[in-house]
This record gives C-alpha cells, structure tokens and sequence, in this order.
C-alpha cells in the first residue's frame, strides 16, 4: 500500500492573497508545513496539489525545493485536481490536507492514517473534522484512492467539487460511503482555537508562535504548543473573532 498526502495550495485567495508562501516567522507558512508533515512515519509521498495558473507557477518551483512532488489541475475543481495529484503518485490511500495548516501535527496525521487501517474493513473514510474536537488546521482525510474515483465519476454538486471529499461524509455519498471521525483527546479538545492561515488575524497569530519557538516549531508537538498557549491567552486571543467560512463559501 502507498500512502500519499496530497497538499492542495494555490496562490491565489479570498482573503489572504499569496498565503501559503507568506513568511510567518522565518520561514513559509507551506514550508513549515512541508517540514512538519515529513515526520510522519506512515505517508510515503507528499504532493502539492496546485492549479494549471500561471501565478502557481512559483508554487511548482518551490516544490522542487522542498524536495516533494507537485501536480497541476483545475483551480475550482479541487476533487479533480487531488484526485490527479493522488494517481500521479500511484497512491492506494490518500491523506488529504488543505495547505493553508502550517501546524499540522504528523502524529496526529498518522493516528488518523492508522485509525483508517485498523478498521478498513468498517470505513471508507477516516477523519478528524466530521465533528470538530481538534483546533483548526489539524485537519486531515484518510480514504482509498478508489473511493475518490467513485466521487468523481458520481459527483455533479460544484460545492462538493471545490472541496475534494465532503460528499463522501456530506453529501449524497454519505448514503453509501461509511465514515468514523477521529476525536481529539481532551487535552487537545479546542476546536474554536484557530491554527490555520487565512486572514491578516491568523498571520499575526502564527508570527506569534514563531516568533518565539523559531526553528523548534518543526518538532513541537501540539500539545506543547497547547500548553504554552494556555499559559499566554493572549496569543489565541488575536484571532479568535476570525470567522471560520462555511462550505458554501469555498
């Protein structure tokens, strides 16, 4: 079985333009991201998924850099562009993560990948965000490429297609696939805690973070970061009016 992790990311958004290579204290939020999720012990493969546009262009360079794969599609068609990204790669089991997660915890990403596997005979798809328990942008997907391929031929519904896999749990898929979320344990149970990168409030926050762990964000694990976070309520307090956007917003 291969294991593939595709990073969906572009240039270009709504709110924070060029974000994902936004320097967030020393170093890209992507980059960060990208160093992070290379301590998994269970993803063989990391690809950025990004779109066929030429201002991602830059995206395609850094991914040579980062020393991971990169796959180009369609910018609206999300679930066209990881499913690519994902048989390019020739993956078995895709972890889908959005790349605006410059905290992404790889253990956690492999309790959800290992989760999946222990109960492949139950599930089709294995996340942490069907009931959100984790903070923001510790998210993550588990499901067989297969089970994609089904999605895209079955799936008409641009909302769904601008999101990847949420008609497996959220749409009509949801009638045929079977989903089991993944549960933060309490000491992580923060799920209005906002560690994703989408406003100029979440920049300042991650800067924060950064600003005072510098190059030991690579190994923090999330709990560490909890603690400290705890312990400094002001930091979590800079983006915590920041309105997280609804499906139907893309």
């Amino acid at each position: 079985m291969k294991i593939v992790a595709t990073i969906e990311a572009r240039m270009g958004s709504s709110r924070l333009p060029n974000k994902v290579l936004m320097d967030i204290g020393g170093m890209k939020s992507l980059e960060c991201q990208i160093k992070r999720l290379k301590r998994s012990k269970l993803i063989d493969t990391i690809v950025i998924a990004t779109t066929d546009k030429s201002s991602d262009d830059l995206l395609v360079a850094f991914a040579d850099d980062m020393d991971v794969a990169c796959f180009r599609g369609s910018e609206q068609d999300i679930l066209a562009r990881i499913l690519g990204a994902a048989k390019s790669q020739d993956a078995s089991l895709q972890v889908q993560i959005t790349g605006d997660c410059p905290l992404i915890d790889p253990e956690i990403v492999d309790q959800v990948i290992q989760c999946y596997l222990d109960n492949s005979k139950d599930f089709d798809f294995v996340s942490n965000e069907i009931e959100r328990s984790y903070p923001i942008g510790l998210d993550c997907r588990v499901f067989p490429t297969t089970v994609l391929e089904e999605v895209d031929r079955d799936c008409k519904d641009p909302i769904h297609r601008i999101h990847g896999s949420t008609y497996i749990y959220m749409g009509p898929g949801k009638n045929k696939y079977k989903s089991k979320n993944f549960f933060a344990p309490n000491e992580l149970n923060h799920p209005l805690w906002r560690w994703t990168l989408d406003t100029p409030e979440d920049l300042e926050f991650f800067k924060s973070v950064l600003n005072h762990f510098k190059e030991e964000i690579i190994n923090l694990t999330s709990i560490e970061l909890k603690n400290w976070l705890v312990k400094n309520p002001d930091i979590v307090e800079v983006n915590s009016k920041v309105r997280q956007k609804t499906i139907e917003e893309g």
